[in-house]
């Protein structure tokens, strides 16, 4: 990956650059990160469909495939996951803070054009349309659009706008979190306006009903397995949960299944730092186990300068990382050891 400096775009930079792919017939790439989330995919497909209303080709493609409960927000592509075999002119990356995140994609990096992102701890691989005060990139891709509806290059389309909105609902909990601002809000009624006003597709009642209580029943067994493993330290300011490879296959689940798992921990009450550790099944070059660590705050302490020292990033309240470890013991005393001592220093 070059060192060079990289360029920080405006979202009317970034509508230019889709006018200009567009008007050169370009068929476009665009990469989201490992184990996409809500945001991610809805960004994602908001993005291809603006394109597409440009007149331009794109698709959207990740390491890993879409999550079940998220499939509804795949606009009819097969697959989200990378085969090696798609033919593009252009990549471009969304909700991507860095090569990492890329999973298996990482050797792409030096080809990005452009990257769009709002992540607060990041590596630059690119020139980057961020704002880490927007909420979602959902937010970020909504600028673009409005962008392009004001120049009078596309017109209101609900299904983007259901896209965007489903993008901007999952990085908040469906406006709970800290992260949500009046501009979130204001956006968001914006869209509302669109979507619900559209009689033939879903509107956003159901929307948020996909999205956040609508369970298959491994995710289920998932969170049964989650609160069995549930730890919380002796001061209940911390807990976390560690997921071993033997006891999910032994349930007969998969890794995606567990896509709200860092919620139980977060849901005690006192709380203030949560995380899961996962076994993903992959060793690293000396053999030792790699596990996932996602992680959450409810108060001050930033997690994402947390995962960053085991070279992870993200938001403040929302971050995660990879470690590899001989066994779980090590990797879960290594985790809440910085756990602890980031609460000491607050």
């Amino acid at each position: 990956m070059s060192n060079k400096e990289y360029k920080a775009l405006t979202a009317e930079d970034i509508a230019e650059n889709l006018l200009f792919s567009a008007e050169c017939n370009e068929r476009l790439l665009i990469v989201i990160h490992k184990s996409p989330d809500g945001d991610a995919i809805g960004s994602a497909f908001a993005l291809k469909m603006i394109y597409e209303a440009l007149s331009g080709d794109s698709e959207v493609i990740s390491s890993d495939g879409a999550p079940d409960y998220l499939k509804f927000l795949v606009k009819g592509q097969a697959t989200i996951k990378y085969t090696g075999e798609e033919v593009y002119d252009r990549i471009i990356t969304v909700d991507t803070a860095s090569p990492s995140q890329m999973g298996d994609l990482h050797e792409l990096c030096d080809e990005v054009s452009f990257s769009i992102d709002h992540h607060a701890i990041c590596t630059p691989f690119s020139d980057c349309y961020r704002d880490k005060n927007a909420a979602a990139a959902g937010e970020m891709i909504y600028n673009v659009y409005k962008y392009l509806i004001e120049k009078g290059k596309i017109t209101q389309n609900a299904e983007i706008c259901r896209s965007i909105y489903c993008a901007i609902s999952a990085d908040t909990g469906s406006f709970q979190y800290s992260n949500t601002t009046s501009d979130t809000h204001i956006i968001a009624s914006e869209l509302i306006s669109v979507i619900n006003s559209d009689i033939n597709g879903r509107n956003t009642a159901e929307l948020a009903r996909l999205l956040h209580n609508s369970k298959s029943m491994n995710t289920l067994k998932a969170e049964k397995l989650c609160i069995d493993a549930l730890t919380v330290t002796d001061d209940g300011r911390i807990a976390y949960v560690l997921l071993e490879k033997k006891k999910i296959k032994a349930c007969g689940i998969e890794s995606e299944d567990f896509g709200a798992a860092v919620d139980i921990p977060r849901s005690v009450a006192g709380v203030q730092l949560a995380f899961v550790l996962k076994e993903t099944g992959e060793l690293d070059l000396d053999s030792n186990k790699i596990y996932k660590i996602s992680a959450r705050s409810s108060c001050s302490v930033s997690v994402a300068a947390i995962c960053q020292k085991f070279g992870g990033g993200g938001h403040e309240k929302a971050a995660g990382a990879n470690i590899s470890a001989k066994n779980a013991k090590i990797a879960v005393e290594t985790v809440l050891s910085e756990f602890k001592k980031a609460l000491e220093g607050k």
